[in-house]
């Protein structure tokens, strides 16, 4: 009767210390949230000088960034709080992310003078927002479509940047280069996440591929620069960030 005993909780505990949680993994997730601050902070501090020697865009976005990762931060808490089966206190901290997103938005898109600025600001940090709530998410059938919609916020935000501000063409480049590498690492989360679970050692490979993504387009970067440089086309800037960006997203998908 005992060996039966032990071999039944055995049985009946083996399925829960083998649980497959498919969430988002935690290392592509940050290098996802990182990137796309990496795009804002490319767009908005390197623009043209003002009279007093500061970009027209310098030092809006902070505040609207700070917001934007307490929003993030709360709802990975609510997330990990709901696993948990505390379905209260997961819910208070829902609210309080997602307000600190919407105030997040809110505060780049009046902070700034211009209506340009605003669009830029409040597109990149919304970016920002729906990125870490992508890699963070309380449903897990939504985290791909969360993570590829921020991405492609994040690039509207860059092509704003293109057309509506004086910010120079390398800042440009890296932040479309950026957008690109948070919409790989964060699908990646995403996948790894589903394959074999949050609690899996995924960062070797989350590390080393991100930073080929990385590379692949600090390469097209320098190849679009020298190009520009040279003065054989006379294709605009904003065209030449679409091309970079498909470019690189070419690129990953063939090495995926």
């Amino acid at each position: 009767m005992s060996g039966r005993t032990g071999r039944r909780t055995e049985t009946e505990t083996e399925p829960t210390a083998r649980r497959h949680v498919a969430h988002p993994t935690r290392p592509g997730g940050v290098l996802a949230v990182l990137a796309a601050v990496l795009v804002v902070a490319a767009v908005t501090g390197s623009g043209a000088a003002d009279s007093a020697g500061a970009g027209p865009l310098a030092g809006v976005p902070l505040v609207g960034l700070g917001l934007s990762l307490l929003g993030v931060a709360g709802l990975v808490a609510a997330a990990a709080v709901r696993r948990r089966g505390h379905a209260v206190v997961g819910g208070l901290l829902l609210l309080a992310g997602a307000g600190g997103v919407v105030a997040a938005v809110a505060a780049t898109a009046t902070g700034a003078e211009a209506l340009s600025e605003r669009l830029v600001t409040g597109a990149g940090v919304a970016g920002v927002a729906l990125v870490g709530a992508g890699v963070a998410p309380l449903r897990s059938n939504r985290a791909g479509g969360l993570v590829t919609v921020g991405a492609a916020v994040l690039t509207v935000s860059v092509v704003l940047a293109g057309l509506l501000t004086e910010t120079g063409a390398t800042p440009l480049l890296v932040a479309m280069v950026a957008a690109v590498v948070a919409w790989d690492a964060g699908e990646r989360a995403v996948s790894l996440g589903e394959q074999v679970g949050v609690a899996a050692r995924t960062w070797p490979v989350e590390v080393g591929r991100t930073a080929a993504t990385a590379g692949y387009g600090v390469v097209v970067v320098a190849a679009t620069l020298g190009v520009r440089g040279m003065g054989v086309t006379d294709v605009p800037l904003v065209g030449l960030l679409l091309l970079l960006c498909a470019a690189v997203a070419l690129l990953v998908a063939l090495s995926n």
